[in-house]
């Protein structure tokens, strides 16, 4: 597939970050809380850098959204929206699911994505009509359509105040009637995985716009049925997400309703 010089720049920003990235894996780290849970370490920070330094050398006019250090430039028509380190838990305590996520909104619409899992060695990288890929090789959804043969992944927030009841009844709910639950502790691979059929559904709340922008458009080049809750596209400004295939969305999607 011949991609765009949108799509080849993620992709070299993100092979950049995640050279950062495992500089650092497995070595002794600084690591500071942006909450109780909620780490951050030099880790998450130079990967940011050498990212933005790619996409500022090649397109100086574009706006970045990113997780640290306040970047927000979402105004401008063209904005690269950045996780330098999704799955920073993991990263810490040296599990390997982790990666670096961008994502390119042109407008209001999503129409680049690449997550870089390195230790992991897989790039996902999806653009605007041209179909989702795992290191090289076109991927789709599953086509599962019956719930309890389903396997689904789904995270929790940081902060769970005014939220519990919500949360922990959608997980009651699912658990009951799908095959299993896992938690991987990185949204971006929960949805790159839902692109590649490995899981068929995802759901999380108090997600940002750099944890879910890449997966957006490679769930959906892959097929998939990305929505917040309520079924439309207000995914940024709800903070709630569905990703999923096309036979199981709307089942979901109900059962996602029923706790208040």
């Amino acid at each position: 597939m011949k991609f765009s010089k949108y799509a080849q720049t993620a992709l070299a920003a993100a092979n950049a970050g995640a050279d950062v990235l495992m500089k650092y894996y497995q070595k002794t780290l600084n690591v500071e809380y942006k909450g109780i849970t909620d780490p951050v370490s030099q880790a998450d920070k130079n990967s940011q850098k050498a990212v933005i330094k790619v996409i500022k050398d090649i397109f100086p006019q574009h706006g970045v959204l990113a997780e640290e250090d306040g970047v927000n430039e979402i105004k401008k028509d063209y904005c690269w929206i950045i996780d330098p380190l999704d799955g920073t838990v993991n990263f810490v305590h040296g599990v390997p699911l982790f990666c670096v996520s961008i994502g390119l909104k042109y407008k209001n619409e999503i129409i680049v994505g690449v997550i870089y899992s390195p230790v992991m060695k897989e790039i996902f990288i999806a653009e605007k009509g041209k179909g989702a890929y795992l290191n090289g090789k076109r991927i789709k959804v599953s086509d599962t359509s019956k719930l309890i043969r389903s396997l689904a992944v789904t995270g929790f927030p940081y902060e769970l105040e005014g939220r519990r009841k919500r949360v922990f009844g959608n997980f009651e709910n699912i658990v009951s009637c799908a095959q299993g639950i896992r938690r991987l502790g990185s949204a971006a691979l929960d949805m790159a995985y839902v692109a590649c059929g490995r899981f068929d559904f995802f759901w999380e709340e108090t997600l940002k716009p750099w944890d879910i922008a890449a997966g957006i458009i490679i769930v959906k080049e892959a097929g998939g049925i990305v929505t917040d809750y309520n079924g439309t596209k207000n995914y940024f400004s709800s903070s709630t997400l569905l990703a999923a295939n096309k036979k199981l969305h709307k089942q979901v999607l109900k059962i996602l309703n029923e706790t208040k």
